[in-house]
């Protein structure tokens, strides 16, 4: 299938069994490009996996269309939706990481941050940032159900972002990590960089350092293009695809 071609590129749940998952733990805050695939690989060694992020939705389209639903503003059941998951990073999760803490009240939230806003920016323009408010990038995705439902949440949480933050610049990661940080108490939140590696994050956790397991960075800015250029060609192959079978069809019917 198309998705698991794409879905390998991707940061994956090193665990497929979700069933016997207990109530989700932890849920990340951070934003998109602040470490969130080394914090997901890092919670998963740690015991809270297996750990959402924004990948699980090419592999599974529906939960795109739930989490579409939550930010157009819709009720949806959290604690269903996230059955199965020990932990979450990464977007959509954290836009709406107030409203899955209520539905786990018990869960721990960390907050990734980078160095700086600039870092941030940097490197989601490195990245995806091209196709954020692309409407060619969408068209080319249209025909492929699980990626025009993956396009259709990445709008969403533009016009969310845009919304709350007035552009998608480098000040928005500090705008948000504020807003994050004066939404929680000192106590119920970890701000992490992940360059800080294990100390801070299992004191947090309350759990013990890995013994002879360097902490994971994952710098995945290449696999995330590739990604994306695999995306665009199927998407576009697929256009094609059509284009062909509509004009040699008018053709034997003329």
């Amino acid at each position: 299938m198309l998705w698991t071609l794409i879905r390998r590129m991707l940061p994956q749940s090193q665990k497929e069994d979700f069933d016997d998952a207990g109530d989700l733990c932890v849920i990340g805050a951070g934003l998109p490009r602040t470490g969130t695939s080394s914090l997901k690989a890092a919670l998963e060694i740690l015991g809270f996996g297996p750990c959402h992020h924004m990948s699980e939705l090419f592999a599974k389209p529906d939960r795109s269309i739930e989490f579409a639903r939550a930010l157009d503003g819709e009720k949806v059941d959290f604690r269903v939706l996230m059955k199965g998951y020990g932990s979450t990073v990464d977007s959509p999760t954290a836009d709406l990481y107030k409203e899955i803490h209520q539905a786990f009240p018990k869960a721990k939230i960390i907050l990734t941050v980078r160095d700086s806003g600039e870092k941030w920016y940097e490197s989601i323009q490195n990245t995806f940032g091209s196709t954020i408010n692309s409407d060619l990038h969408y068209f080319s995705m249209y025909l492929i159900r699980f990626l025009r439902l993956q396009c259709v949440v990445t709008r969403k949480l533009t016009r969310k972002w845009i919304r709350e933050y007035g552009k998608i610049g480098p000040k928005m990661h500090d705008q948000h990590n504020k807003r994050v940080i004066n939404e929680n108490n000192e106590k119920d939140l970890l701000v992490f960089n992940v360059k800080e590696g294990w100390a801070p994050l299992c004191k947090f956790l309350e759990v013990d350092i890995p013994k002879n397991i360097p902490f994971p960075n994952v710098n995945d800015t290449q696999v995330v293009k590739r990604a994306l250029k695999t995306m665009q060609i199927l998407g576009w192959c697929s256009w094609i695809l059509l284009t062909s079978i509509v004009s040699v069809g008018c053709y034997v019917l003329w």
